[in-house]
Order: structure tokens, then sequence, then C-alpha cells
């Protein structure tokens, strides 16, 4: 980071003489405020010294400061992740029982599948056939969501990952000898330019994004770094097998698979819309084809061998061809080609285009003539998967083992990964859109009132059409249904339908209802898709968020798995989503998560009864409020038993994505994570909560939720001191998303999403979501007032893995939190005295949360047993300090602007782009946003 920040210093002083001193001036009280060796007084004096030089800055200064702390923060965590590759490939290097079978080919952690392996084995005695078997059977499935927490632009992300790749360089001819002088200079002149690059570039985005623009950006990682990722990881992970049990990871393993929810997810945003989900599909499938070209065009110069089977032999066009696996490939890349002109030509229909730069790809393979102007478009992935798997077989069958295991595999392992499609897309709304949409139907065909039956009636109905086998309206009215006078909405709710028998197969992947709360919900899905003429229709997951729906989703099940005709339908197959950011939102965390964890019980025993098969998709977002948890390992083994069974699925979101999978090495010791945890998770016996645990909860999680609804439902005073102590309603500004803040423009925090629900108070460092009414209930516990006492909570700290990772995630929300900045934020903001008193309540509020948290865990300091974190905290904190500071000012400073109607001057615009970059470097500083 030294050599970063000189670089960064001297980019500074040659684009902004004077800024470096200017930055100097605040880091030193910054820094003296936060010595621990300081007294209070002084830390109090040098608090107000940093106010101070803060106030005297002028909009110009106080946004080239904020640009450059942001960059530096920016730049601290491509050091950070540096040092994280760094030290994987330590533990790669040190693995204590290296072997010519490359046992070391993945670290010998717990939370690695070389360490799981061993630790199965020793804890639970397992053979290695049956671990062998639950691994390859096994799967996880990362969704990637639009949900906008990614302040970063692209175009300075891919700056970012230039740096680090240069970095990594760098490292390499520092290690190795031979490195020249030359090679040194030249490698830390391009790390110059990279850096002056990204200070030149605008951080700000300046306008919304479309949704096909952000699916674009979101899915970014999928091409830069998980393209090569996923087949290096699988490589690893074969070694591993080989060396555990003398086995090759099979071809129709896939122990990770991807999709998406960008671009099908229009709950709450109507900018998302059938055309843009056709979009998507086909911009996805052809960057998908243009990077399959890219490998079958080496694919078709490695594979030169002549002798194969007579299967390949007859994909070649007859025993006569000379080189056989080429003229398959060839027909392969011909087929790519089509599917390239097939996307160009849906783009153009839809008005948008494709991006013509990769083309080079396709004009290096042979043109072939009639052969390739035949070529029809590879629409399924088994077109692709199947010739590939054959000439796999070929190879081995006639010797030539090493070359199927080159880079032919590394494709199949993609197609296994990523399909024809990219990340197969979601498609996600609300139920009561569905339950209008189906009540035009029904109207349509004579049927009226849906909208008021009864819930029995309702299923009933739904379950007579869809085991009927015939249409609700005649074949073709389903196409022509804007001629009907259906309202707009609806229409568009039965167009999204129509996409599930339209597009091509592998290109969606579960329909997920939101606001979900009876079992006529998914019906009425079924019903919508079976009118479209979906074929196959897409698998139903109702989403349960709210605690309500949560504590009343096992009865839900176990009347939709009880309706005739359902089991058939489904194969005896569920899938429920089970959400995370609203269920805090509404209930709290604590209350929310043991909801959470007692739904999951109770669903997996209504499935059992009734035959099903269930499987959880958990909407996690990426901060603790929104049920993220950095330790996924823990996260993953701390779900109750039997819930997870080798199926994991779960969403990733904004600047989680870039995190975890926006660099090569992370990308695959995280996938590495999540397949050792869902492997662990098959033998783990977990402790089973006793009676008494069961009763603490309950009451705790009780007594939670009626503070926390007490202060951000009924106390008056929260929403107008919300509003003035944050920068919510500030935060729109950011343009980091193409959906509203708000499903509905005119309420309040109950119609606010969840993600700048957590933004905005994750700006102020009060993270108010994820622990108010936590402290209230664990006082009352410990102080005897409930169930147990302070040794039995000890005593579920230590035994009970759920309980141990809901309070460490609350302790490490904690060590980055801070009490004072929040204070500030009141005493400048908080112009109606009247709420200043709701503030300090929080204040203390978050002082008896830390004290109880720290009584039970009994830790002296939030987040003792993480040093990793305490030392990244350390090193950006007072960057973000000075942030926050400068976001007080700029706020207090535009506020008074409008409040006296000063909004046209340039110093307003100058401050308000201030106070966006500040919110852009706090949540770069603290590595989360929503």
């Amino acid at each position: 980071m030294r050599f970063l920040t000189r670089v960064l210093n001297d980019t500074l002083e040659t684009r902004k003489p004077g800024i470096v001193g200017v930055m100097k001036r605040l880091r030193q009280p910054a820094r003296a405020w936060r010595d621990p060796s300081t007294n209070q007084a002084e830390k109090d004096k040098a608090f107000k010294e940093l106010c101070q030089h803060v106030s005297r800055l002028s909009p110009e200064m106080m946004c080239d400061v904020t640009r450059a702390f942001s960059h530096f923060l920016a730049l601290g965590n491509v050091a950070e992740s540096r040092d994280q590759t760094r030290g994987l490939r330590q533990l790669y290097a040190l693995h204590p029982d290296a072997t010519p079978t490359c046992s070391d080919a993945l670290p010998a952690k717990l939370d690695s599948c070389a360490g799981t392996w061993d630790e199965i084995v020793k804890k639970d005695g397992a053979s290695a056939e049956k671990i062998f078997q639950a691994l390859v059977k096994q799967q996880v499935e990362i969704v990637f969501t639009a949900h906008p927490t990614e302040v970063n632009r692209l175009e300075l992300l891919k700056k970012h990952r230039d740096v680090s790749e240069l970095l990594s360089k760098r490292e390499d001819m520092m290690d190795r000898k031979g490195s020249t002088t030359y090679d040194k200079m030249q490698n830390e002149r391009a790390i110059r330019r990279s850096v002056g690059a990204m200070y030149g570039s605008d951080v700000l985005r300046r306008t919304k994004p479309t949704p096909a623009e952000e699916a674009r950006e979101g899915l970014a990682v999928l091409q830069t770094s998980l393209w090569d990722a996923v087949p290096s990881y699988m490589r690893r992970l074969d070694a591993v097998l080989m060396a555990k049990c003398q086995k090759h990871l099979p071809l129709d393993s896939a122990p990770i698979v991807f999709a998406s929810w960008m671009g099908g997810d229009r709950d709450g945003n109507p900018n998302v819309t059938s055309t843009t989900t056709r979009e998507v599909v086909a911009a996805q499938r052809r960057e998908a084809a243009l990077l399959y070209l890219r490998e079958l065009n080496a694919l078709r110069i490695e594979l030169s061998v002549r002798e194969c089977t007579p299967a390949v032999a007859a994909l070649a066009g007859g025993a006569e061809t000379v080189e056989p696996y080429r003229a398959v490939v060839v027909q392969l890349i011909h087929r790519l080609r089509a599917t390239v002109a097939w996307a160009d030509a849906k783009l153009q229909t839809l008005g948008a285009s494709g991006d013509a730069r990769p083309l080079a790809l396709m004009i290096s393979a042979p043109q072939g003539g009639a052969a390739a102007q035949s070529a029809k478009p590879l629409l399924a992935v088994e077109e692709l998967r199947a010739p590939l798997e054959e000439m796999h077989a070929s190879l081995i069958a006639c010797g030539y083992e090493e070359l199927a295991d080159g880079a032919l595999i590394d494709v199949l392992r993609r197609v296994r990964a990523f399909g024809m499609q990219f990340a197969a897309l979601d498609l996600r709304q609300e139920s009561t859109r569905h339950a209008r949409a189906v009540d035009a139907l029904a109207k349509q065909a004579g049927e009226y009132g849906y909208l008021a039956w009864s819930e029995a009636d309702k299923v009933a109905w739904l379950s007579k059409e869809l085991s009927s086998g015939r249409p609700l309206l005649r074949r073709g009215i389903f196409e022509r249904l804007g001629e009907l006078g259906i309202q707009p909405d609806d229409l568009e709710v039965l167009q999204t339908a129509a996409l599930t028998a339209e597009l091509p197969p592998g290109s969606l992947g579960t329909y997920v209802i939101s606001q979900a709360t009876a079992a006529s919900d998914v019906l009425a899905v079924e019903l919508l898709m079976a009118e479209a003429g979906a074929v196959k229709p897409l698998q139903v997951a109702p989403l349960f968020e709210t605690l309500d729906d949560l504590n009343s989703a096992p009865a839900t099940l176990r009347q939709l798995f009880n309706t005739p005709g359902y089991a058939e339908r489904s194969g005896r197959k569920q899938q429920v989503m089970v959400g995370y950011s609203d269920s805090a939102k509404d209930a709290g965390r604590i209350a929310a998560m043991w909801a959470q964890y007692e739904s999951q019980e109770k669903m997996l025993e209504v499935a059992n009864e009734c035959g099903f098969e269930i499987t959880f998709f958990h909407g996690k977002g990426g901060t603790v409020g929104r049920g993220g948890n950095p330790e996924v390992y823990k996260a993953i083994l701390a779900h109750p038993q039997g819930t997870i069974n080798g199926k994991f699925r779960v969403t990733e979101q904004g600047e989680m994505i870039t995190k975890n999978f926006g660099d090569i090495d992370v990308a695959e010791r995280a996938m590495d994570i999540f397949t050792a945890a869902v492997l662990r998770d098959q033998f783990l016996q977990r402790p089973v909560p006793t009676p008494e645990w069961r009763a603490a909860m309950a009451a705790m999680s009780e007594r939670s939720c009626a503070f926390y609804r007490s202060v951000v439902r009924e106390e008056p005073l929260f929403v107008p001191y919300f509003r003035m102590a944050t920068p919510e309603l500030e935060l729109g500004a950011l343009n980091v998303g193409s959906r509203p803040a708000k499903r509905n423009p005119k309420g309040g925090v109950d119609s606010l999403r969840a993600i700048p629900w957590i933004f905005a108070w994750a700006q102020t460092r009060l993270n108010l979501p994820a622990w108010l009414g936590i402290g209230t209930a664990l006082e009352g516990a410990l102080g005897k007032e409930g169930p147990v006492g302070k040794e039995e909570l000890c005593k579920m700290y230590k035994e009970w893995p759920w309980f141990h990772t809901t309070i460490d995630l609350i302790e490490m929300l904690m060590a980055k939190s801070d009490r004072t900045i929040a204070k500030h934020y009141d005493e400048r903001l908080v112009t109606d005295k009247a709420l200043l008193g709701l503030g300090e309540n929080l204040r203390e509020c978050f002082e008896v949360t830390e004290r109880s948290i720290l009584a039970i865990s009994g830790h002296s300091a939030p987040a003792d047993d993480y040093p990793d974190l305490q030392r990244s905290l350390r090193a950006r904190v007072h960057y973000v300090d000075v942030l926050n500071v400068i976001q007080v000012e700029a706020l207090a400073r535009l506020r008074a602007a409008e409040a006296a109607g000063a909004i046209t001057g340039s110093d307003y615009v100058t401050l308000k782009d201030a106070l966006l970059l500040t919110i852009n470097g706090i949540a770069t500083g603290m590595r989360n946003s929503g």
C-alpha cells in the first residue's frame, strides 16, 4: 500500500498542487482522535480541530479532497485483495502433506475442500467413497442480483482490476531473479498510468443506468474473472479428489453454477419489462457465444490428432475426414457464429445493439463456405455439450488422456457452469401483480371477482383450471391480449409469463414471487405460464420475507403440497426463498433471524411429511443488516440441520460481487469456501437447541421485535429524525441502480427498500438496523427477565453455532460503528431540537447492545476474534472519519442552500458532487453499503 500511496500522491501533486498538504492537515487530527494513547480531552480537541479544518474548505477543495480520499480507499481495497491473494498462495505452498498427487491444489484449511475432507474423515469417520459421492452430487448456485449497492462505476472497477494485475506482476518480478530494471520500470510506469487515469475519471454516475446497462455492468465479472476462475478451480478440486480417493471430478458434476436477477427482477421496478428481459437474454447469449468462440478457436489448433472413435468420425462427416476433432470443432464454431448473428438480430429488433468489439474472435475461424452459411444457432446447451463430451470420450478411448484433460475439459467445465446463457435469469414479481393478471384472464373467460374470492375458492379454481389440461382462453388469444382492453400493468405481467414459452431453453431460471402469503400465489403463476403455452414451466419459488409470512410459511406450504395435481406438476420438488432484508426491516435483526431459523425447520418438516424435496434460496444482502455474513463457511454451517442437504442457492449483490468474484484468485477461494461448507454440512451433526434455548430465543425475539417496532413504527419522531440525521433523501442522486428507492413513492420507512434503509445508517456509522432491539433483548435475558440467565446465554454462545454466529456478526458490525461520528451528524444536521433526544436514546441503546454482546462473547472489545478485520479497519478508519465529517459539512451547507432557495449556483453543484463523493468513499472504505 505504501507504493500505491506514493503513486497516488505523485499524481495528486501533478494534477492538484497543494492538495496533499491539505489532506495531511485533515488526517493529523483524525489520527490523533483515533490514537489509543490519547486521553479523552485530547481526543475531543482533535475531533473539534478536524471539524474546524473541514468547515474552512471551499466547495471545490472539499470535492477535490473527497475524491482523493476515495481513491486512496479504493486502492487500499486493491492492496488488501492482493495481500489476500498472496496469503492464499502461501497456504498452497505450506500445505503440510503436499504429495505428487497434488493434495496441495487447495489450502489445508478447514474452510477449504482439502481441509474439510480431512475433517470429515477425522470427526465423522466417513469413507472416501461416501465423501466423493456427496461432493460430486452437491451444487451451489450463486445468483447475482441487481440490488444497487456497488457505488463504483464499471470503468473504475476495470481500472482497479488493471492496477491489481499490474501489482501481481510487480510482486512476481520482486520475487523472481532475472527481472530487469527495465521490466520493473515499465511495470511502475503502467501502474502510474492506470492510477492517473483512475484519478482523472469521473467517479460519479451522472445518469441512472437502464436495466440492460445494469445487467452488463453487474455481470462483467463473469467475463473478466469467473470465466477463467471456474475451470481453474475445477482443476484444483479434481487434483484434490485424485489425491484423496484416486477419482476424477466427473464431467457431469457442477459444484458451482450461476444465475442472475439482472434484467429479470421487476419487483417494484417498472423499468424492467418483458422487452428488457428479452434484450438481456440476447445480450448475454451473445457474450457467452463470443467467449466460447475464443476457446474453440484455441481448441481447434490443439486437437489436431487423427485417431478417433466411430462416434466422433460420424460427427465429423465420415471416416475419411483427416482431422475429425478439428472438423467437429469447426462445425461448432460455425454454429456459435450463427448464435452471435441470431442474438444481433434479436437485439436489433428490440432496438438494442451488441458490443461489436469482440467480433475479431469470429473472424479468426475458417469461414467454411456453405456449411457456415447453413449453420444453425446453438440455443440449447446440450447442442454444445454433447459433441464436446463425445470428443472427450474419444480422446480417452484412443489413449490421449492428457489431451482430453487439456483445453477441452476446461471448455466442458465452463459449459456446465455457464450454459449458453452465462447466468440463467430468474423472473421476480410481486404476488398481487400476478393476482390482478389472473383476474384479468378470468374476466376474459367469463369468471368475475377473483380478487375478492376466499383463499380456499382461489385454490380450488386455480387447481381445477391447471388440472383440466385445457387453456382458460382459446389458443391464439393470449398473443393478442393487447387488443382485449387489459390494463397495461396486467398486460406486462402476462407478457412476462409469455417469455417462459418464448425464450430458448436455459434462458430462465426460477420464477420468484415476492410478498408471497398463500398457496394461491404459486398456483396463479403456474396458471399464467400454462396459459402462455410454456412446455417446461419454470420452478416457482414463493419468497417469504415478513415476520408474519415466515411464521405462516409452513402452513402455506402444507396447503400447496396437498393441492390436487401439484405434486405431479412440480415433480415433488419445491424451491422456497427466504427473505433476510425485509424481514429484518420489518421486525428487527434478532426477531427476523429467529423467525428464519424456525420457519426453515418447520418448512423442512412439512416437506418431509408430504414427500417433497425442498431447496431453500437464501436472499441475503452483503451487509449484516440484510443477512450477509463475511464468514461464509461458518454462516452456512449455522443453518438448521437438514435444510441445505447438498443444495445451496444464495444471492450475491453489488459490492460483494466485486469483492468476492472480481479477482480470479479470490473468486477461486470463494468458490472453494462455498463448496467446502456445503460438503461439511452433509456430514455435520449440529448441537440440537434445547427447549430452554428455544424458549430464550422466543422471549428475546418477542422483546427485541416489540422494542424495534416501538421505535421504527410507533415513535412519531423517528421518520423526521431519520431523514434529518442521515443522507437518506440524497442517496437517490448516486444513480447506482435502475429501480426506485421506494415501492411506494409517498410512503415512509415501511415503503422504503431495505437497501437505502441500510445504506443511510451505514453512512452515519450508527448501523442501526443491524442491532436495534438486540440490546434490549439481551439485557433483559442477562438480567434474568427471561427463561435463562447469563450463564446459559454464554453456554449457548459456546455450543450453538447459529447463536454464536449471530452474536459474532453483531459484534463485527459494532466494530465498524462509531457513536461520536453518529452524534456529529445529529449536532450539525438535526435542526429540530425535539428530535435530538431520540438520537441520544438510540446511541444509548447502542452502548447497551455492545455491553450485552461483550458480556456473552467474553471479548474485551468488538471483533477481538477477528484480527484481520481489526487490522483492515485501523488502516482505513481515519480516511473514512474525514469523509464522514466532510459529508456532514456538505449536507449542512446543501440543506441550508435549499432552505434559502439558492440551488442554482456553481457552489451548490460542486457541493452536491462533494456529498455524493463522500457517500461513495465511505461505502468504499467500510466495504459495505446496502
